[in-house]
């Protein structure tokens, strides 16, 4: 970029929102994100700066534009910025003014505001009405107009709080409706706590915002290319955005069209906002493409950025429209595998239900390779293959061995080769989706050291540790899984047609024996009680405020309390349903009832493993004794 095109300069708030000044949020732009902690901290940094010393200079930050010039619908040729950095606080200099707009009483003041924010029509000097900003994104465009340059409507809080909620709507729109809630409740309590000291505090901070509080700009002047560079660059040293940002970006700038861009810059903001758990973010998805596509990590991804550009340097992907629809294509697979929509007769809820246990415990990483087997073999026996999946990435995790990807990137590879049989050979996804789950790399004993150094997984060291470690005892990450058997559980002994619920918010772990049993009627020795308080068929899942009333209770207190329970919460009723007192004797039977479940369930390792426990499992309970 040649930095002689660069304009710098500073400009009061005033002058940013001046009669001749308009903008644009463009499409490779993030959505707005901030929240009421970035909100307050600007409104009260602005507010301090005020009543320390209104003479004072504040400086908001820099912003980064790329002057552009349009012709209007009337041939009328007029400039505009393009904002590059700095968005955030540039909205949210726009909400709040709409705010102050329709919180003060003062008509020249609300006049002041409007202006900024909308150049009125004037027929006589050839004026047309425009927006002081406007949005390339639609959904953004009209909950500005409608909420913003629209007088009063900043005060219609109901139906910014219904908006806010809506998750229909954009994340854009819902944190700008959310923000104007904020910035007025910032307002009335702002103008409470200074009412008796001066009345006109809404007038005096509205002039020290247009007068002394300042921005510095850098703008490069109508050159798109300079813009974009000048965007990456800065940005991709992580000041504000995320790599999928930049990423957005790049792909965007180089599709040529501009409807087709704004298109497709429209679909990426529905990418970002149709992923959810077991993801932490998009950031988060996209690294699970790479995955797919490299099959391994090495120096070319340490980064996600790094990973992209390598891949467009080696042609595996090329920029613009063939990565826009590849990521689209993985979105349209992520949304089938965690909608609840893949189900069977035989099966029922099962996959979705083993979904929502991997995504609330375990992470995501099962969804890269579950991703790949879908845009590969359809959902054809999608439903032993997460079976296989889960048991394989649990029993590993379970056992404390060490959570590598080498054994993921295995299964990419062989999901790929038996793809290939699809195009090169004419087979069918169903017969390739058999060959692969025959496959030995989908067994827990899978080893090939010269693809790995990842010792196998022993089914005996593993249903030894179900059977003597004390997952009770578990606190922090690790308590995981504890909640990972217990859900488990409820999976293998539930009505298969329910929907397992778990939210670690308002669930938690029971000991039935009590941890601490010193005055109570347990009448049971120091060893056995540490043996056994926190083994497996000692503890079940149950609602927290029951558990806080409960924990010490005793057992028959329980039982009554819990034989309403719901039925997600299978193993917890099976257990206050059918013992009638709580003593070691049927703790032994509970446990090694629990535990040889799971050791049948992960030694089958299949979707017909999992239909004979359920066809077996009222006759195993006909048979206990208590």
């Amino acid at each position: 970029m040649n930095d002689t095109t660069l304009v710098t300069g500073k400009k009061y708030i005033k002058d940013i929102f001046a009669s001749d000044q308009f903008y644009n949020i463009p499409e490779y732009q993030r959505p707005y994100v901030w929240g009421d902690e970035q909100i307050s901290a600007l409104l009260d940094d602005i507010s301090k700066a005020m009543e320390t010393d209104e003479k004072k200079e504040y400086f908001l930050g820099c912003m980064i534009w790329n002057t552009r010039k349009e012709r209007d619908s009337n041939g009328l040729e007029y400039e505009y910025q393009d904002i590059l950095d700095g968005q955030q606080r540039f909205i949210t200099l726009l909400l709040l003014h709409s705010v102050i707009r329709d919180l003060s009483k003062e008509d020249l003041l609300k006049q002041s505001v409007q202006k900024k924010l909308v150049q009125e029509a004037d027929i006589y000097d050839n004026i047309p009405a425009r927006n002081r900003i406007e949005f390339e994104i639609r959904d953004d465009k009209d909950f500005l107009d409608a909420y913003v340059v629209n007088v009063n409507e900043a005060n219609k809080l109901i139906d910014l709080a219904n908006i806010a909620e809506d998750v229909k709507n954009g994340s854009s729109v819902r944190n700008m409706a959310g923000g104007i809630l904020f910035i007025h409740k910032w307002w009335v309590a702002k103008l409470e706590e200074t009412k008796e000291t001066n009345i006109n505090y809404l007038s005096k901070f509205y002039h020290y915002l247009s007068n002394k509080v300042l921005a510095l700009y850098l703008a490069t002047p109508n050159n798109l290319d300079d813009a974009y560079n000048l965007f990456t660059v800065l940005n991709s040293r992580g000041l504000q955005l995320q790599v999928s940002d930049i990423l957005r970006a790049q792909n965007l700038r180089v599709i040529e069209n501009p409807l087709k861009r704004k298109m497709y810059a429209q679909k990426w903001a529905e990418f970002e906002n149709s992923i959810g758990a077991p993801f932490r973010n998009f950031d988060d998805f996209l690294w699970s493409l790479v995955y797919i596509k490299m099959k391994y990590k090495s120096d070319d991804n340490k980064s996600l950025t790094r990973a992209f550009e390598f891949m467009f340097k080696r042609g595996i992907l090329s920029k613009g429209t063939q990565t826009l629809d590849f990521v689209e294509k993985y979105i349209t697979h992520y949304q089938a595998l965690t909608s609840g929509s893949i189900t069977s007769k035989e099966s029922q809820l099962l996959f979705p239900n083993i979904i929502h246990i991997l995504s609330s415990v375990l992470g995501s990483q099962y969804m890269t390779p579950l991703l790949h087997y879908r845009e590969c073999f359809g959902d054809n026996r999608i439903i032993d293959f997460i079976i296989k999946l889960d048991n394989l990435l649990s029993s590993s995790w379970l056992l404390g061995k060490r959570q590598s990807t080498t054994r993921i990137f295995i299964i990419l590879r062989r999901i790929d080769q038996y793809a290939e049989k699809i195009t090169n050979e004419g087979l069918t996804q169903e017969i390739c989706a058999d060959m692969f789950l025959s496959d030995p790399v989908l067994r827990y004993d899978f080893y090939d050291e010269e693809l790995s150094s990842d010792k196998p997984i022993s089914l005996d060291d593993f249903f030894t540790t179900l059977d003597k470690e004390k997952w009770g005892s578990f606190a922090g990450t690790r308590v995981n899984k504890s909640r990972y058997l217990l859900l488990k559980l409820d999976l293998l002994m539930g009505n298969a047609g329910t929907q397992l619920q778990y939210n670690k918010d308002s669930s938690s772990i029971e000991h039935l024996m009590p941890q601490n049993v010193v005055g109570t009627s347990w009448n049971v020795d120091d060893i056995e009680h540490k043996e056994w308080v926190h083994r497996l068929g000692n503890i079940v899942i149950v609602d927290r405020n029951k558990n806080a009333s409960l924990s010490n209770g005793s057992f028959a207190s329980k039982k009554i309390k819990y034989q309403g329970a719901i039925e997600t919460r299978a193993n917890t009723n099976f257990v206050f349903i059918n013992y009638s007192e709580w003593n070691m004797n049927n703790i032994y039977h509970n446990h090694y009832r629990v535990v040889n479940l799971l050791k049948q369930y992960y030694s089958g390792n299949s979707l017909s493993t999992f239909l004979e426990i359920k066809r077996g499992q009222f006759k195993n309970q006909a048979t206990l004794t208590f």
